[in-house]
């Protein structure tokens, strides 16, 4: 009986197993409501643990399982809040990280604008000097910086500076002038450069001989394709003051290679003279040989475009037609302009003006545009290029 009272030599080993039905009793009455009260008790939160900690408690933990149970601790944020510490994270550091990158990315921008405002002054200073000095090679490099930076004459920050909207506006021009108009290869790359750079293409000289024109005379296809398919503001139809446009130009100067651009672009060698229409359906209205027509009609079109000096089919300019007529006021009023007409031109039957005013046979009409006519020449130093005739009586006479 005594036998079957003891437990199993297999539990002996076991360090919790009473030895006696009496010391289990015993222990199961002592020990009953303290684990009760330790299998129902809250671990120790974190902040419980750091309190014991600094009162100088003995309990101490394993550093492993401690910093485990600070991992796994619930917080009262948590506990209060329904996100987690990773998503907290998720939502917050994207806002701090969003500021950095925004200021540092506006640190850099600064700085770019300030490096560009510093090689775009250094580029401006060079111009001027360049130009003075007829150099070329000084205007290529501004021409090269511009391209590497991405800057352009037309724009910020370059189009701030007052001289650069100078050269802007007559900067081609100034170039071309520099050699006296004549274009060698490499001042053709360095115009067709500076007007995709937004130069103006329309800029004439005092005589109003355009960029055009000027290429068509030194015969440079590339520069006259350039401002022909890459300009579509291009004045091409514009005329010097002696009536002439590009057209003219190139075959004046036997530039046959640019005749089919020319003829593509719709630019004739023989364009009409809307004055001279005017003029001359003025007759057709009034039925006499004086016209009334508004002067201010004629001013318009002189204003745009050098009308004056466009001879027609027949070589015949407004003066020609003017004399022919014997229309005093209207020769004096062609006089008067600005754009004078050129006395020296000759028609297709090499007569000049001077020729038809002999034809006058109204005494005191061809005394007066006479007159009228000698002193333009005066004034214009035309005179010189009428050696043939001289003045007397009020008459120009042939020598």
């Amino acid at each position: 009986m005594q036998g079957s009272s003891r437990i199993p030599k297999s539990d002996i080993n076991s360090t919790s197993a009473p030895t006696t039905t009496a010391d289990t009793n015993a222990e199961l009455k002592n020990s009953t409501e303290p684990y009760k009260r330790l299998k129902t008790r809250k671990p120790p939160s974190v902040r419980e643990k750091e309190r014991a900690h600094a009162q100088g408690d003995n309990v101490k933990t394993d550093k492993g399982s401690a910093a485990e149970s600070k991992l796994h601790a619930p917080s009262s944020r948590e506990s209060t809040s329904p996100l987690s510490s990773q998503d907290m994270n998720q939502h917050t550091a994207p806002v701090v990280s969003s500021s950095r990158k925004n200021s540092h990315m506006k640190s850099e921008n600064h700085t770019k604008t300030n490096d560009i405002k510093e090689i775009a002054v250094s580029l401006a200073l060079r111009i001027q000097p360049a130009l003075v000095e007829k150099e070329l090679n000084q205007l290529e490099i501004v021409m090269k910086g511009l391209e590497d930076n991405n800057l352009r004459f037309n724009r910020p920050p370059l189009f701030n500076y007052s001289e650069i909207k100078e050269f802007i506006r007559t900067g081609i021009i100034r170039v071309i002038e520099l050699k006296e108009g004549a274009i060698s290869d490499q001042a053709e790359d360095l115009l067709i450069r500076m007007i995709r750079l937004g130069c103006n293409p329309n800029v004439a000289d005092k005589y109003g001989n355009s960029v055009l024109m000027f290429a068509c005379k030194a015969g440079r296809s590339a520069l006259v394709k350039v401002l022909l398919t890459e300009c579509p503001n291009l004045r091409k139809d514009w005329l010097n003051v002696h009536g002439q446009n590009a057209a003219m130009m190139a075959y004046k100067y036997d530039n046959s290679q640019l005749y089919p651009l020319l003829e593509e672009a719709g630019i004739s060698r023989h364009p009409e003279n809307p004055a001279i229409y005017m003029y001359l359906s003025s007759f057709q209205i009034t039925g006499d040989d004086s016209t009334d027509s508004e002067t201010d009609d004629y001013l318009d079109l002189f204003e745009e475009n050098n009308f004056m000096n466009l001879a027609d089919v027949n070589g015949q300019t407004l003066l020609f037609h003017a004399v022919i007529h014997r229309d005093v006021d209207f020769v004096s009023f062609l006089c008067q302009q600005k754009n004078f007409p050129n006395v020296s031109l000759r028609d297709r039957n090499q007569k000049s003006v001077f020729d038809y005013v002999k034809q006058i046979k109204d005494p005191e009409k061809k005394k007066k545009i006479s007159e009228l006519i000698y002193n333009l020449s005066l004034q214009t130093g035309s005179l010189q290029q009428l050696a043939n005739y001289t003045y007397s009586g009020g008459v120009l006479k042939k020598e």
